[in-house]
């Protein structure tokens, strides 16, 4: 592939494979050395008139790793990734509706989610902003993004929901539909809701 971009897919018998392209996945490549790494159970359609699931990598160096799932994904779109940024998904991801992932052009920053997560649809993580703010008297900018998105295992995101900026949520928690997610939540077994989000119940935990 050209300018030392690689698409990697790890096949069931354990067997790696250097390949051009992955079924259901557009996968675009504008920089160099970028890898895309994918595990083998996986399925990307389409559904209800959505689009195809497309990753467009704009920059070098970055990595992205999708672990094997037995459900399908459906229109997972990652878009705006400049340099050195990761992409960590985990295994087995439940998609029931489109999904972005916006790096909004950034370099330096991770997304990673764990495993056995669920994703709602029109579920949206911004790691950054579209644009600059900046402090009026010092001329600096006061919302640079400073580590990404992070989530733990067993996590359901409901529909409707944004997940913003630097923002970390620990494992077996719930993120109630239509919430905007704005700061991080270390405690493991809640029920987020609301705008901005805010623990509506403590010790819970969930199954599909």
């Amino acid at each position: 592939m050209r300018n030392n971009n690689q698409i990697l897919l790890h096949k069931k018998n354990g067997k790696i494979c250097k390949v051009f392209f992955i079924k259901g996945l557009d996968i675009q490549f504008k920089g160099k050395n970028s890898i895309v790494e994918i595990w083998e159970p996986f399925r990307f359609i389409k559904k209800f008139g959505s689009k195809k699931s497309v990753i467009k990598i704009d920059g070098d160096n970055n990595y992205v790793q999708i672990k094997p799932t037995i459900h399908s994904i459906y229109s997972l779109k990652i878009n705006g990734i400049k340099d050195n940024n990761k992409i960590l998904i985990g295994e087995n991801l439940y998609q029931t509706g489109a999904c972005k992932i916006e790096f909004t052009g950034l370099s330096n920053l991770t997304f990673e989610i764990g495993d056995n997560c669920m994703l709602g649809q029109d579920v949206n993580f911004l790691l950054g902003d579209y644009h600059k703010i900046f402090d009026n008297i010092t001329n600096k900018q006061i919302n640079t993004p400073k580590k990404g998105i992070k989530l733990g295992n067993n996590i359901w995101v409901a529909r409707d929901v944004k997940i913003m900026k630097d923002v970390s949520i620990a494992s077996n928690s719930v993120v109630a539909t239509g919430s905007i997610v704005t700061k991080s939540f270390e405690q493991e077994n809640i029920l987020l809701s609301g705008i901005p989000a805010k623990i509506l119940k403590e010790n819970i935990n969930w199954s599909i």
